[in-house]
């Protein structure tokens, strides 16, 4: 993992679950290094220019976010199997975050709501939750069935159902604890992360999430490290999908060869940018 050069912004991870839709915990490692004088609110800025207002308090020493959490939430529609990347620079009170659905791939950011709105939601201001929620229920209404976009995948129900068919055959206890140990990982480096589906052991390949100024969108050579051993693979871009790419050649060997196991936790971690040389973290 990287130091803690404080000049650059940190960036962890969340998994989303039924449990925490309504209030989130951060990594005890985040709140360990930058907990002292973080400022309360937060102020969550997705890729789509809005700012969502979020109260956090501690517990027992960790941090936790509520107020105003579940508004973040509904509003993008976020669900088991979604994962939210945060990037968090010292000094500051926003958190840059980034938006996976379940198939890793960054979703539609299609938020219609006015900015002055959200920064309005006062901690005291019951009233204030329940007209955004009122507001939030006739967008629901009003949406159509999202679709594969440029930014990414917000799934259909039925595609909804058919992942959480697939994912319910993991091993739930080991994928749990896969998911915290994961959790605490933060760097200064750039990294993505890729939840192994049983699908991703056998014919298909898994998604790269978008990585700003990092992958350029034509056909390219990655490798991949753990420990001592490396990989060379082919990302290929996605044309359904311009800010997304595709593992390709070499993945079935180094899935293989490192052991990868249905409900494993990789994290990849750009250490040479140059080259594009990830090391991987296997939880």
């Amino acid at each position: 993992m990287a130091g803690g050069n404080s000049t650059l912004p940190i960036c962890f991870f969340k998994f989303i679950l039924q449990t925490n839709l309504q209030t989130i915990k951060i990594p005890n490692k985040f709140t360990r290094s930058h907990g002292v004088g973080l400022p309360n609110p937060m102020f969550i800025k997705p890729p789509d220019g809005t700012k969502w207002k979020v109260f956090w308090r501690n517990i027992n020493g960790e941090i936790w976010f509520e107020k105003g959490w579940s508004i973040f939430t509904q509003n993008y529609s976020l669900q088991h199997g979604c994962l939210v990347v945060f990037k968090y620079k010292e000094g500051t009170s926003e958190l840059d975050v980034v938006i996976l659905g379940q198939n890793a791939l960054e979703i539609d950011y299609d938020s219609k709501c006015d900015t002055v709105d959200i920064l309005n939601v006062d901690d005291s201001d019951d009233e204030s939750d329940e007209i955004l929620n009122e507001w939030l229920n006739r967008k629901k209404v009003r949406q159509k069935s999202p679709l594969v976009s440029t930014r990414a995948h917000k799934k259909v129900r039925g595609e909804i159902e058919k992942n959480s068919e697939r994912t319910s055959s993991l091993n739930r206890p080991k994928e749990s604890r896969a998911r915290e140990v994961a959790e605490e990982f933060i760097s200064n480096n750039p990294f993505f992360t890729i939840w192994i589906k049983p699908a991703y052991l056998a014919e298909n390949r898994p998604y790269v999430p978008n990585l700003q100024g990092v992958i350029e969108n034509k056909k390219t050579n990655m490798m991949l490290q753990i420990g001592e051993r490396s990989w060379n693979l082919n990302l290929l871009p996605c044309y359904y999908n311009i800010r997304s790419r595709r593992l390709s050649a070499g993945w079935s060997l180094f899935a293989r060869e490192s052991g990868l196991h249905p409900g494993d936790v990789c994290i990849f971690e750009l250490i040479n940018k140059k080259d594009l040389v990830f090391k991987v973290h296997v939880f």
